[in-house]
């Protein structure tokens, strides 16, 4: 949602999302993956969100974006997160697949050194659970680890290259399948060695110009999978 100060584009933005919620709960995934930036100014979190959460009628898991947590995450900030949605990262069974919603801000510089040591053995101890238990991974973060090719520069779109490789390489020996990411404002989809990459159209601002709308991951037995795109005017 954008700077209520920005009124008109605010209201419009709320009442799309409204729309949204309403699709998705016609929809019945087991899942609904919200990928972060719930707002463009973090101190608004709690504004709207408490109430539109409420008006899901589905499972729903939300990973913080750079918007909700700060481009150098903030104790001030996670808290705020933790209040209106109970967590800052979370992981839920969805039938055999093990969803592991994270916190890619933890990526970037900052200065909860304690809070980025206790996410980063979290995040540990999920994938090495989820691997001892036969159960496939998807995870959800807001930041990709890259956008086009593992080697390419950092950039304000894709995790700091420095540990990049590394945490690729945990990602795929874990068993994760599927990468669900927001951030970019863009529709991206590649695959890795194995593991599939998506960035999906937003509610509120689509920097390609793509309509306004969200994705519906459909995979099954065999992990074949579909991806389709649901509008909302």
């Amino acid at each position: 949602l954008d700077d209520p100060k920005h009124e008109p584009k605010y209201k419009a933005d709320l009442e799309r999302f409204e729309r949204t919620v309403e699709a998705v709960n016609a929809l019945r995934p087991d899942l609904c993956f919200i990928a972060g930036d719930m707002v463009n100014v973090a101190s608004e979190m709690e504004r709207d969100w408490p109430r539109l959460m409420g008006l899901f009628r589905v499972p729903v898991v939300v990973t913080p974006g750079n918007h909700d947590m700060g481009n150098s995450l903030t104790r001030e900030n996670v808290e705020r997160f933790e209040r209106v949605f109970g967590y800052e990262y979370k992981s839920v069974k969805v039938g055999r697949w093990r969803f592991v919603s994270g916190n890619s801000q933890y990526w970037r510089p900052t200065e909860e050194v304690g809070r980025k040591a206790r996410y980063e053995k979290w995040l540990a101890d999920e994938l090495a659970a989820a691997k001892a238990n036969g159960e496939p991974v998807i995870l959800g973060t807001h930041c990709a680890p890259f956008m086009r090719t593992m080697d390419e520069s950092d950039d304000y779109e894709n995790y700091p290259r420095d540990g990049r490789e590394a945490r690729f390489g945990l990602y795929r020996r874990s068993g994760v399948r599927f990468y669900l990411c927001g951030h970019t404002h863009r529709l991206f989809m590649r695959a890795h060695r194995g593991l599939t990459i998506f960035n999906a159209e937003t509610t509120c601002c689509n920097f390609d110009g793509l309509p306004y709308g969200f994705r519906l991951l459909t995979i099954r037995e065999d992990e074949s999978y579909s991806w389709d795109f649901h509008r909302i005017a």
